[in-house]
């Protein structure tokens, strides 16, 4: 007996969060279900044309593709070439990967059963008054409303999505699946860093002659409250405060306002650079205001790292009772507070909770989750 098909429907390649999201849930699947994976592919994520075999194919799972010059002449372009694909390879189950991809919906819809992996509202709602979020919604996210069934990756972000999409989302069948985090490749050394190990890794980055060093891993979005970070390193000018993430002007100005010599960014560095960054930190710092999840923190906690989050959104809901939150998210000494604690040698995180957390976030138990919700789904 021939085992049902699903088909993965993604428009970023597999060095964002969003493919290695798709990666992740070909992994979860595969045994249970045949894996396709349809890339929309845009020179932004995928580079030339000539390009056009990804990197990440692999016996996993079936690799088929579709080009336009960008995501917005393929609101016309994909749809032809996304119905013929379902119609040859007949998959019981299409899983889009985020709401932008919504107005593909209809396309399929009475060809296959649907899934949408809801991760945020954001887009929809942090800019009311921008006439490309309100097109982008009305045209691109709204018709995501029409799936048959519904994803999320936190129970906040589903009650979220239930008052921004109303009931034609929120009474519709959904699960909340959460998101793992590669345990393969964050985990704790076999050996915990010494102080001294800790010092030399920052020399190799150019850190130099600090007490002890501070991480952040964002984006720079108004929602991340990088600033809340930066004050923290004002406060704090004994200690390197070091931020994975792309150097805005935004943030430039801040640093050489402030004089903030103790902070260092890193804007491109591979996954095994990321991770002893996590691992030789002394603590991870996420004081974000928003979050549809929030794996860094995570992913540093599972490094054997403290962390310390905003008491706000998903962080909350993740992090509460594993690490100190901070409330309200702006109040950088509170969040130096915690970082003395730590330097002080202090154990911020309650270790029971974060071998819960973490074992939640394998993929063992990922894989259970989606499988189990795409069985159920299938039967309806």
């Amino acid at each position: 007996m021939s085992i049902p098909k699903i088909l993965f429907i993604c428009d970023k390649n597999e060095c964002t969060s969003f493919g290695r999201l798709t990666m992740n849930l070909v992994k979860a699947v595969a045994g249970a279900f045949e894996p396709h994976v349809l890339w929309l592919k845009t020179p932004k994520f995928f580079g030339a044309r000539s390009e056009s075999v990804s990197a990440c194919d692999s016996s996993l799972f079936v690799s088929h593709e579709v080009w336009a010059k960008s995501l917005y002449s393929g609101f016309f372009s994909f749809r032809r070439p996304l119905k013929q694909l379902v119609k040859s390879i007949n998959p019981q189950m299409i899983f889009v990967i985020r709401p932008e991809l919504g107005f593909l919906i209809p396309v399929v819809s009475g060809l296959s059963k649907t899934v949408m992996f809801v991760h945020d509202t954001f887009a929809e709602t942090l800019y009311p008054n921008s006439l490309k979020f309100k097109l982008l919604n009305l045209f691109y996210i709204r018709p995501t409303v029409k799936s048959d069934f519904f994803v999320y990756n936190s129970n906040w972000t589903r009650e979220q999505a239930a008052a921004h999409f109303g009931a034609q989302m929120s009474k519709k069948p959904g699960s909340v699946i959460g998101c793992p985090i590669d345990c393969d490749l964050f985990n704790k050394p076999e050996v915990a860093p010494t102080a001294a190990d800790k010092k030399a890794f920052a020399r190799k980055y150019g850190i130099k002659n600090f007490d002890g060093m501070c991480l952040n891993v964002s984006l720079d979005e108004p929602r991340k409250n990088i600033e809340t970070y930066l004050e923290m390193a004002s406060l704090r000018p004994n200690i390197a405060f070091v931020r994975i993430g792309k150097f805005s002007e935004h943030i430039r100005e801040i640093v050489n306002a402030k004089k903030l010599y103790n902070v260092y960014h890193f804007s491109e560095i591979h996954a095994q650079e990321l991770r002893e960054f996590y691992r030789n930190a002394d603590l991870m710092v996420y004081p974000s205001l928003l979050e549809g999840f929030g794996l860094p923190p995570i992913e540093a906690i599972a490094c054997g790292t403290a962390a310390v989050g905003a008491a706000t959104s998903a962080v909350k809901e993740n992090l509460e009772g594993v690490c100190p939150l901070v409330e309200p998210p702006t109040d950088a000494e509170a969040f130096a507070k915690v970082l003395d604690r730590v330097l002080a040698g202090e154990n911020v995180v309650d270790e029971n909770k974060a071998a819960a957390l973490l074992d939640y976030c394998s993929m063992k138990s990922f894989s259970k989750r989606v499988v189990d919700f795409l069985k159920s789904s299938s039967l309806q």
